[in-house]
């Protein structure tokens, strides 16, 4: 059984001699940039190409390419709040065999938010987006801590057909679970301190699919958090007591549009165009990103680039997010031999860029089996 009185004073005493600082730091996968170093070098532009365990993050389709088993684990170096942003692990099966179908299952984790919050923000603030993506509900201005980890448990499908493959679909189910503390005070009652445990659960459905024009045109699409709903549960504990709010609030969706173009057996170019739109609890929410990809192979090494550049960043609290720069640069370099892959990517991290209001770099390094 939890005790509030002694929370509470472990909060006020934590609060108050921090209560000068302000600082804010976000990693996961649902920050823009997504999971995957070989995908992120390329800016996302990967739906339409993605063939190993990450293409059930980015389209499930990909999985039915996968011969064999494939084993991954991916890490942001700079790194300050998870140690590792994505573990993965695919088999091909024979259970839709006598239908004449390839299909792969996965497994995945998938850590996609982890926000840490200290000092006074306003509603209107660029990281309140982010901090009551973590925290719903949380009302007005506030000066506080804010703690909060959302994971992701992702099982996927992909299929395609044994002997005309030109088309493949996938499917992904996840359970999300989110867990956020907050200790401060609010603008509407600033000598009320208040500490807030909420937790909340949901199940998400994803969906994908692609097209093989030929050998060298390929179109792809991916559809997440398909009428997906949290359930949430937050206790509050105040001067006024303790008590308990249950409710519900409804994820935006996800829908991405791809082509990728097979310049060259060396030169791949892929193009995205991603729309994230609807509501976050009472949050209207409409992003609009264009991400861009180029990847030459030479040998056991591949070079990766890229540009993601937001079109539309808009939330109601925030009428437009005006980014430090005006695209999102990457650069990845991967080396493959006898089943074993090693990927790099350099990239400009962007929300903590926009918070920081200046280029913000980052490193994810990935390591990769198939046998």
């Amino acid at each position: 059984m939890i005790n509030w009185a002694n929370l509470l004073f472990i909060c006020l005493f934590l609060f108050n001699s921090s209560v000068q600082a302000r600082s804010f730091q976000a990693e996961g996968s649902d920050l823009m940039m997504g999971v995957g170093p070989k995908n992120m070098a390329l800016a996302g532009a990967v739906v339409a190409v993605s063939d190993d365990v990450y293409a059930g993050f980015w389209n499930p389709a990909g999985l039915s390419q996968i011969k064999g088993i494939n084993l991954s684990v991916a890490r942001q170096l700079n790194a300050k709040l998870i140690p590792m942003n994505f573990f993965g692990a695919a088999v091909s099966t024979k259970l839709l065999r006598k239908l004449s179908l390839d299909s792969t299952l996965a497994f995945s984790f998938i850590p996609r938010l982890h926000v840490k919050a200290e000092g006074a923000f306003k509603e209107d603030d660029f990281e309140s987006i982010f901090i009551r993506y973590a925290l719903p509900g949380l009302p007005t201005n506030f000066d506080g801590e804010v703690d909060s980890k959302t994971k992701d448990y992702r099982f996927s499908w992909g299929i395609a057909p044994e002997k005309n493959d030109s088309w493949r679909f996938g499917m992904s189910i996840s359970y999300i679970e989110c867990g956020t503390r907050f200790c401060g005070v609010f603008a509407r009652d600033p000598d009320n301190f208040t500490i807030a445990s909420t937790d909340a659960t949901a199940w998400a459905v994803h969906i994908g699919g692609k097209y093989h024009y030929d050998d060298t045109l390929t179109f792809g699409f991916s559809l997440k958090d398909l009428n997906t709903t949290l359930d949430v549960e937050t206790i509050i504990s105040d001067d006024q007591g303790t008590r308990t709010k249950i409710f519900h609030t409804s994820f935006p969706r996800d829908l991405t549009l791809a082509l990728a173009w097979q310049y060259t057996p060396q030169i791949r170019l892929s193009s995205d165009l991603q729309y994230m739109f609807g509501h976050y609890g009472n949050y209207g929410i409409d992003f609009r990103i264009w991400r861009n990809g180029i990847s030459y192979l030479s040998g056991p090494w591949r070079y990766r680039a890229g540009l993601m550049i937001p079109l539309l960043l808009e939330s109601e609290q925030i009428e437009e997010v005006e980014p430090p720069l005006p695209f999102t640069p990457t650069v990845g370099l991967s080396w493959q031999r006898q089943g074993f892959t090693a990927d790099l990517v350099l990239y400009v991290h962007p929300i903590m860029s926009y918070q920081l209001k200046k280029p913000h770099p980052a490193m994810d390094f990935s390591l990769t089996l198939d046998f």
